[in-house]
């Protein structure tokens, strides 16, 4: 269940169905649907190749800072980054 986020943390951002596709490539031979790494490794490395998923686009991160800039001074700090990632 955590593979998209996985995936995102790459840099990569597909959407619901293109995870669905991946993990359709992937072996899961554990009961509980747990990947192993070494049949991950090779479907990542071929998708990242390919460059199958698009990048998130830069006004979408703009605009992201934006929301988290709350007195709209054009930057945030450190503290309210940590905030923001832990509640």
């Amino acid at each position: 269940r955590e593979i998209g986020c996985i995936v995102r943390s790459l840099g990569c951002f597909p959407n619901e169905a293109e995870v669905q596709e991946l993990l359709a490539k992937i072996e899961v031979e554990e009961p509980g649907g747990f990947v192993h790494l070494e049949n991950f490794l090779p479907v990542m490395a071929e998708a990242l190749l390919e460059r199958r998923f698009r990048p998130i686009p830069e006004d979408v991160i703009l605009h992201a800072f934006e929301a988290l800039d709350e007195s709209k001074c054009g930057y945030i700090t450190k503290e309210v980054l940590v905030k923001h990632l832990t509640e």
